[in-house]
């Protein structure tokens, strides 16, 4: 049997009602060989029934153990047959020509470059609140060494399997699902960089991301944000990486900037999600400069989640 050219990875849990609509529009993608695998952690697994709905590509439904998205998508990453590793996330929308232009590029580029793509925010549904990490710049670009911002969108991008090998995996330790819930792409990205691998940004690579939390709810996703990034910095300073201790210093400055400034117009919601970050951040970061090496405190606090 002939492997597919792209395997799409989708990690999920407990959240049926989003999984299947982010099939549903990966089903109107043009192109046609490609796999998807659901990675399931679910506590209670609902079968996906959209096998029959994937002809041309197959889908193939994974239920894992509850251990973290970055140990669900490094499952997948093993289980995976094509040469291209794209990953989405399952309250995402991703455009009809979203493979056709990640494989473009993929050939383009002889499979040497990591792909990211354009974010948007999708409008609000009922009672929620804009959707955070989004990225919308008009022009392409290229990264070719670490910089003083994150350029890999973990819900929006595409890496040569043989590149994931190379540089290795997620962090188990990073991502939803664990005690430092987020910035599991941040890694990545900053690794991939730190290794030579250049990142490019599409701007036609488009995808949505559904804007369907409300504030209250939102405002616990900025501080998981901030204590998976500030644990991020706190994982590469400790290895004696002192610009990460001014990328926190930085991101402090921009947190409290931006809260002060919501604070003056009035826009509680922003304030508040800005200190909640900020917040996160200064604890992300002590507890991985803290942490034990042999990681058994983290999966306690993993537990403890």
């Amino acid at each position: 049997m002939t492997p597919p050219k792209i395997s799409v990875l989708i990690a999920t849990a407990d959240r049926p009602e989003l999984l299947s609509d982010c099939l549903a529009h990966l089903r109107r993608a043009r192109f046609r060989d490609a796999e998807v695998l659901v990675l399931d952690q679910s506590r209670e697994v609902r079968r996906v029934e959209e096998e029959d709905a994937f002809p041309h590509c197959g889908l193939r439904h994974f239920c894992l153990p509850r251990r973290g998205k970055s140990a669900a998508l490094n499952r997948g990453i093993v289980e995976a047959r094509a040469e291209l590793l794209a990953f989405t996330d399952d309250d995402c929308r991703v455009s009809e020509d979203w493979l056709d232009v990640m494989y473009r590029a993929y050939v383009e580029t002889a499979g040497r470059t990591v792909l990211t793509g354009r974010v948007q925010g999708g409008d609000p549904e009922e009672g929620a609140v804009m959707a955070p990490s989004l990225l919308d710049e008009d022009r392409p670009s290229e990264y070719s060494r670490p910089a003083f911002r994150d350029v890999l969108f973990g819900n929006n991008m595409a890496v040569p399997a043989f590149i994931m090998k190379s540089v290795g995996a997620f962090d188990e330790n990073l991502g939803p699902g664990t005690a430092w819930p987020a910035a599991e792409d941040n890694d990545l990205g900053y690794r991939l960089l730190e290794a030579g691998i250049p990142i490019r940004y599409l701007p036609d690579m488009k995808v949505v991301h559904r804007s369907w939390r409300r504030a209250r709810h939102q405002e616990v996703v900025y501080r998981d944000y901030g204590i998976g990034q500030g644990a991020f910095y706190g994982k590469h300073a400790r290895r004696g990486n002192l610009r990460m201790v001014a990328r926190l210093a930085r991101s402090l400055w921009d947190g409290s900037r931006d809260a002060a400034g919501a604070a003056i117009l009035g826009r509680g919601y922003d304030a508040r999600a800005s200190l909640s970050f900020s917040g996160g951040l200064v604890q992300g970061f002590l507890s991985a400069t803290l942490a034990r090496r042999n990681g058994r405190s983290l999966a306690l606090q993993a537990e403890k989640r």
